[in-house]
């Protein structure tokens, strides 16, 4: 910037700019477009001129299916069959018995400390590589052996017969 050369005014209020606001975005200097007017509703009548609440479009739709057997089923017995909630009592039963079978053992066994749950994830499975190991090591003792004999005789020469 020193010398006889001279920085353009756009150049000088690019660098003058805080950062982020040097260089314009794509898109960045179009006019904004105005939102599109509301449209109405191709369909008039009780159902289209407002938004209907989800319980004024069942009550239309059960309207519409009136001899319906199936609905006649649904109105009569609700809407999920009736094992749905016989399960979802039995799994509330079984979770309270699992919780006070085990606040009975936290009581019995107060000395020990309690150990965290696992959660979902399985335990890390016991490692059962040993017979592969004494395996190696046997036939690396046995490798070692015969070499150290195998020298020993080369250098010695074979023993008198």
């Amino acid at each position: 910037m020193t010398g006889s050369r001279q920085v353009s005014s756009g150049v000088r209020q690019r660098l003058s700019a805080p950062r982020g606001h040097r260089f314009s975005r794509p898109g960045a200097n179009r006019p904004l477009a105005a939102p599109p007017p509301p449209r109405e509703h191709r369909h008039s009548g009780p159902y289209f001129s407002t938004p209907e609440t989800h319980s004024e479009r069942q009550a239309r739709l059960l309207r519409q299916m009136e001899g319906n057997p199936r609905v006649a089923h649904m109105l009569q017995h609700g809407p999920t069959p009736h094992w749905f909630e016989v399960d979802r009592q039995r799994r509330a039963q079984e979770e309270r018995e699992a919780r006070r079978l085990e606040e009975a053992l936290a009581a019995l066994t107060d000395d020990a400390p309690a150990t965290p749950a696992r959660g979902r994830h399985r335990a890390p499975r016991r490692w059962r590589g040993w017979p592969a190991v004494a395996v190696s090591t046997t036939l690396l003792l046995a490798q070692t052996t015969a070499q150290a004999l195998g020298q020993a005789l080369f250098q010695t020469g074979p023993p008198p017969l």
